[in-house]
């Protein structure tokens, strides 16, 4: 898809459809009603009816019979003008595009004229939310492959619109768009053509064409550093585990502002503690904290912020067999620590350990880990948010304020001191479990056990990583979540 940026009066614009929008309760604009008399009065004609009411989420679809230079008249809503801003304008340009997409129209040109955000703002988000929104994972079709692939979106400003900083927000807004598509890409994969070693792959060849500095630990590698918990997992898998450390340096300094840890298992099957098969399939998702790390970190690359950054993916499958651990085995951590398995589905907290601790190694200041880690998140919260952990409140807003930026939720979950019982172990150091409540944090409070004293944000994605319905710019299936909140907390930091 290729987006452009033009100032252009909405009369004159050429293009398959031209989409305009309109708020809940507000009279038609001056550039409405110039087209509309050439409509012959039919927008007003709606707009007495009550057809035409604004709301978000509305789309109206007019043929123009020859009368404008398109074809179609696409009127989308924006829904109330009180509640307007970057959120509102992502969600319907993704939702507009989705659905203009699906009638395989080929060129579409978007007003954004009169819409009160900075011109760079709209530029970035209306292409993010437009890439976004028509996102479809298309690999495996044998067949009509390219039905529903725009060709081209103009952004189409008014005459007194700055196009130096529109084309700033253009770029940013393509170069996360295309991080958060190429994770969904990752996470859409089925496991069998995205095993931990392809995994390794794709990140080796994003180093390759962005700059970054890119290690891959292989098994005797993991051996020789001690890293029980991926090895562990791993042991029961014919895939063998992969450790993928990716570093940007944007600043002239060997000291490292912070590291990413996604959680990659690339198949989640349960282990011996084995999952009930209904939703198996979808378990090719548990390595969304993984993609989405990997992925934000060649964005970051590509808009070189003033920052050191460690990516940090630790990638295995977790597989049932008579190598597999099993409840009751015990594992030793890179750490040291010791850790005692009650569920072998609670797999991905054992992996995150060694990273965590490999990052507080290498010498983070700071830490944030994302992870599918639990049921419990996912019940708690749905689709709508994701859970936050943290250790200092301070660097947790840094991470929320980041979220908001980049239009994701994140709500904090407790890590009460009550709730550390709960995860000690009679024969060992912890365990892997806390048992049947309030699980979502006691896995965090283990996670916790591998940070040191460092700030530490944990996200659990459980919930928003793998999606069961196209909503605004979210499509279903794998989400990207995550992957513009960490590009934007980059940024933030590096300012």
């Amino acid at each position: 898809m290729e987006i452009k940026i033009v100032k252009q009066r909405p009369q004159s614009i050429t293009a398959d459809v031209l989409a305009m929008p309109v708020f809940e309760g507000q009279d038609l604009s001056l550039e409405f009603k110039e087209l509309d008399s050439k409509l012959g009065g039919s927008l007003v004609e709606m707009k007495e009816k009550a057809e035409l009411k604004g709301k978000a989420g509305e789309l109206h679809l007019l043929n123009t019979l020859g009368k404008l230079p398109v074809r179609y008249l696409a009127v989308f809503g924006m829904g109330k003008t009180e509640k307007f801003g970057p959120d509102e304008l992502r969600k319907s340009v993704g939702e507009l595009s989705r659905a203009l997409s699906k009638q395989s129209f080929k060129t579409i040109a978007i007003w954004l004229g009169e819409l009160t955000l900075g011109t760079d703002v709209l530029a970035e988000i209306a292409a993010g939310g437009a890439m976004m929104g028509s996102y479809r994972f298309r690999k495996y079709f044998t067949s009509g492959n390219e039905n529903g692939v725009i060709d081209e979106i103009k952004l189409v400003l008014g005459e007194k619109a700055d196009l130096a900083k529109a084309s700033q927000g253009l770029i940013k807004g393509q170069i996360v768009a295309d991080a958060v598509c190429s994770a969904r890409d990752l996470i859409n994969e089925p496991s069998s053509n995205m095993t931990p070693t392809d995994l390794a792959d794709f990140a080796r060849r994003l180093a390759e064409s962005t700059g970054l500095a890119c290690e891959i630990f292989n098994e005797t590698q993991l051996l020789e550093k001690g890293m029980g918990g991926v090895l562990g997992v791993g042991q029961g898998s014919c895939q063998a585990p992969k450790f993928i450390v990716l570093k940007y340096t944007g600043r002239d300094s060997d000291e490292l502002d912070m590291a990413y840890i996604g959680k990659a298992i690339t198949f989640d099957s349960g282990g011996i503690s084995l999952k009930p098969w209904d939703k198996m399939w979808e378990m090719k998702s548990d390595m969304s904290g993984g993609a989405a790390v990997i992925t934000a970190m060649g964005a970051i690359a590509k808009l070189k912020p003033a920052v050191n950054i460690m990516g940090i993916v630790p990638a295995t499958e977790n597989m049932p067999s008579g190598c597999a651990i099993k409840p009751g085995d015990i594992l030793r951590m890179a750490s040291g620590k010791t850790v005692e398995i009650h569920s072998t589905d609670a797999e991905g907290r054992l992996i995150l350990a060694d990273a965590l601790d490999y990052a507080c190694k290498q010498g983070a200041k700071q830490m944030v880990d994302v992870a599918t880690l639990t049921g419990a998140c996912s019940r708690i919260f749905g689709s709508a948010c994701s859970g936050g952990f943290t250790n200092d409140d301070e660097f947790y807003a840094k991470v929320v304020s980041a979220a908001k930026q980049a239009g994701e939720c994140i709500w904090q979950l407790p890590t009460f001191d009550e709730y550390k019982e709960m995860i000690k172990s009679d024969v060992a150091d912890i365990k892997n479990v806390g048992g049947p409540v309030a699980g979502a944090s006691t896995a965090a409070l283990f996670l916790e056990e591998f940070v040191g004293n460092r700030p530490w944000v944990h996200l659990d994605i459980a919930g928003t990583a793998y999606l069961d319905k196209d909503n605004g710019h979210q499509v279903k299936g794998g989400s990207g979540a995550s992957v513009a909140t960490l590009i934007s907390l980059a940024l933030n930091i590096a300012k």
